[in-house]
């Protein structure tokens, strides 16, 4: 689970950029941030007096993100426009946002096309305000400037993420040639210049590195297929026992969902199971692929190919705002995210070759908290498998999982641990108090609908899962136990993390450097003969 869900998809800006910009000609850059030998963003950056520039493409999902700057003489922000684009194309606008400022506050508009209307509201901009954009090396430059401008040491740089509202982020001077940002409980340590360009860094707990290029250096083949890249091919694979066909979904609140359904090869006339896959947190396509992980991390597509080889077909489909799916709002919530998965539900029943009475859910991470909402209100949901799923609150898992990072921090004196875990506690409050997923996410206890569900269900757990812990699959199966279920049950496989990968230690630090990003195979096997024997039994 990542700590900002949507931060990546429309945010533009920065408030209060350094003197020292103003003075210098225009300059230019290109930053890498890389995850092991995987580009996972490459960002060309343009900075000249009163205005900036940045062009941003991402790996997974694949799309870009330009945004331009207007500043005023002070380098405080006039205005600021943003437009991300899925797969690079000229023509694939998934999201526009306008904000123009003024004093302590500031009109934003949001679209989805150059012509449509949008949605205006009124926000307030704190005074040194940056606006944030995950991996973006241009928005923590921005801040890093602000700092070395500073007369402190220590200096707090509000945040203002793409809903409007802002969370606290703190960058802390080592010398003149590096610094520490931080936010949400993150640590990003950076190598810095004089003025406070970023020269480099990394976030120790990820192995995630960013680096500053020469602005002339090219970009177009950091990443696989560079700005042109193909869309990635979710065909079945040569011989494969089933069809592979690209669908849309249409939900009630009248977002395209993009995904794809795999249909065994069946007698004419003859119904077969079907069951949707649900995603983690962080925006994922149909294949559970993220920015964060490796490319070839694709666990969705595997088990999709497991189930489909076993007669069982798989609905898939790609996140809100990633691949072909609308963006939908961006206040949305798992709640939310939980309808997404029922029209999915719906649109599998109306369909003449899926049996309306062997259908099922299949969800990881997050996607196992969304899961059981939808069984525990969905009759026609007849079997449920879970794997990493929460028991606890976001909040509780929040801080779990701060506290394991700044223990395993060997940069972290063990006389700082508490300081450093009760700063990182006021920035994560801060984003806990914003409307939207990550206040939902906090909040949200998933043992009353755990307690509620009443088909069968299959807990599956990592034994070194060091995000979602192994005793919270124990907790989930009292529940349903509690609540009448009878038919609950608990596997847990040693030495497999939270991401269904072998890993004797589980250390989310250590995925980068993981020898194999193929999901286990007993486990495929345990989740298909489950299934097999469910439905067989309906």
């Amino acid at each position: 689970m990542t700590f900002i869900r949507h931060t990546l998809a429309a945010s533009a800006g920065v408030v209060g950029l350094a003197t020292a910009l103003q003075a210098q000609a225009p300059e230019q850059a290109v930053f890498l941030v890389r995850l092991g030998r995987d580009t996972l963003s490459v960002e060309k950056a343009s900075f000249s007096p009163g205005h900036a520039e940045s062009s941003q493409l991402l790996r997974t999902p694949l799309m870009r993100v330009e945004r331009s700057f207007t500043l005023a003489a002070d380098g405080t922000l006039q205005s600021v426009t943003l437009t991300q684009r899925v797969g690079a194309r000229a023509d694939s606008v998934v999201a526009l946002v306008d904000l123009t400022v003024t004093g302590d506050s500031g009109v934003l508009r949001m679209r989805t096309a150059p012509s449509a209307g949008g949605q205006t509201s009124r926000i307030a901009v704190p005074r040194g305000a940056v606006h944030f954009v995950n991996l973006s090396s241009v928005s923590i430059e921005f801040v890093l400037r602000r700092a070395r401008a500073s007369q402190r040491d220590t200096v707090v740089v509000p945040l203002l993420v793409p809903t409007g509202q802002t969370i606290d982020a703190r960058v802390v001077k080592i010398g003149t040639d590096s610094a520490v940002f931080t936010a949400g409980g993150v640590d990003v340590r950076l190598r810095t210049d004089a003025i406070g360009r970023m020269l480099g860094g990394v976030v120790p707990t990820q192995n995630v590195v960013f680096e500053r290029l020469p602005g002339d250096s090219p970009v177009g083949g950091w990443l696989p297929g560079g700005a042109n890249a193909a869309p990635v091919n979710y065909d079945a694979p040569a011989g494969a026992p089933y069809t592979a066909e690209q669908v849309t979904i249409r939900t009630r609140a009248g977002l395209a969902l993009a995904g794809t359904f795999t249909m065994p090869k069946h007698a004419a006339g003859s119904r077969v199971p079907a069951v949707v896959l649900i995603t983690g947190s962080g925006p994922e396509d149909r294949d559970e692929a993220s920015a964060f992980l490796n490319a070839s991390y694709r666990p969705f597509r595997e088990i999709a190919d497991t189930l489909s080889r076993r007669g069982v077909a798989v609905l898939r489909l790609d996140d809100r705002g990633v691949g072909g799916s609308d963006a939908g709002s961006p206040q949305a919530t798992s709640a939310d995210f939980a309808d997404d998965i029922r029209a999915g539900l719906d649109w599998l029943r109306h369909r003449a070759d899926v049996a309306p009475e062997r259908l099922g859910l299949i969800g990881h991470s997050e996607g196992g908290m969304i899961a059981p909402m939808i069984a525990s209100t969905d009759p026609m949901v007849h079997a449920l498998v879970i794997i990493g799923a929460p028991a606890q609150s976001g909040r509780d898992i929040s801080a779990f999982q701060r506290h394991y990072a700044i223990d395993h921090d060997p940069s972290i004196a063990p006389a700082a641990r508490d300081s450093a875990f009760a700063v990182s506690e006021r920035a994560v409050e801060t984003a806990f108090a914003s409307p939207g997923w990550l206040q939902f996410w906090a909040n949200y206890d998933p043992l009353p609908a755990a307690r509620r569900v009443t088909v069968p269900t299959l807990i599956l757990q990592g034994e070194t899962d060091t995000q979602v812990t192994p005793d919270q699959a124990a907790t989930l199966a009292k529940a349903m136990r509690d609540g009448g279920n009878g038919k609950v049950t608990v596997r847990t496989f040693p030495r497999m993390n939270h991401l269904m990968l072998e890993d004797a230690s589980g250390d989310s630090r250590g995925y980068a450097s993981l020898p194999s990003y193929r999901v286990r195979r007993d486990f495929l096997g345990v989740v298909a003969e489950w299934i097999a024997r469910t439905f067989a039994s309906n």
